[in-house]
């Protein structure tokens, strides 16, 4: 498959999201975006229509914000067949948290000024604390973080590692239960994208899974890979055989100052 050049379509409102660390574009209502920003951007997140025009922000009820890093957001399947905003406070950068969070807000035609999220998932690694930017909902309701394994102080990247959260699992899960995710196998960047210009195209910055599950795409500081893989019909990425333009492509962007949002549209 080739991609086109990308195509510069609005602007966000700097004043409000001054640091956009994840989007998702919804599949109920049309030309609406959802935003957050990144570390210290406090328990909020944002609404926008396609072009960044219209912005609204929305508070969080009951959020800490004492350790939060907001990185990604995803839509998917919830409660009662809803459709519901996941927003992944999963950043870790120093990988000393004891839990991470996952925020699910239900899908709204319009939202007050503050709102209480459905549910609040705390969630541990099955090994060590991990460094995370990427995040998304399969349609099955499954939620997959795939790790940002780094150092880019000495410009060195690392295999990242991708865990899974099955639906049933945090469908069912008590208020304050702290989750365990389980493995779901490594996939090497730096493997993939041998050629980078350096190890910033070798992390992913943001994840997202299309609307039929069949596929799901990775940022990186530098570009994107979009994968031919539905992750709900294998056991484990660690069986899969990389070979671009067979199960994998790469998507060329004109990399942008810190590019951490990526969303299919819908259809």
């Amino acid at each position: 498959m080739s991609w086109a050049e990308s195509t510069k379509i609005g602007a966000l409102d700097e004043n409000m999201i001054d640091e956009a660390s994840g989007l998702a574009v919804s599949v109920n209502h049309k030309d609406r975006v959802y935003h957050i920003n990144d570390s210290g951007g406090g328990p909020y997140f944002y609404i926008s229509y396609l072009n960044g025009s219209a912005t609204k922000k929305i508070k969080l009820k009951g959020l800490s914000t004492e350790h939060s890093d907001m990185e990604d957001l995803s839509i998917g399947a919830c409660m009662q067949d809803k459709t519901c905003l996941f927003i992944a406070d999963i950043g870790d950068n120093k990988a000393s948290r004891e839990y991470v969070e996952i925020v699910v807000v239900e899908e709204k035609e319009s939202y007050p000024d503050e709102i209480s999220p459905v549910k609040y998932l705390k969630i541990k690694y099955p090994d060590r604390p991990h460094n995370a930017e990427a995040m998304a909902v399969h349609p099955n309701g499954d939620i997959y973080i795939l790790t940002k394994e780094e150092n880019l102080d000495d410009l060195k990247a690392f295999p990242g590692h991708m865990f899974k959260l099955p639906r049933d699992k945090w469908m069912n899960s008590r208020a304050g239960e702290i989750l365990t995710l389980e493995r779901f196998g490594q996939l090497d960047l730096t493997k993939i994208n041998k050629s980078a210009g350096s190890a910033y195209g070798q992390v992913a910055t943001a994840l997202d899974i299309s609307p039929d599950g069949k596929k799901f795409i990775l940022l990186t500081y530098e570009d994107a890979f979009e994968f031919d893989i539905d992750l709900s019909g294998i056991a484990s990425l660690d069986k899969v055989i990389w070979k671009e333009d067979e199960n994998y492509s790469r998507v060329n962007l004109i990399s942008l100052q810190q590019q951490e949002g990526i969303s299919y549209l819908p259809g």
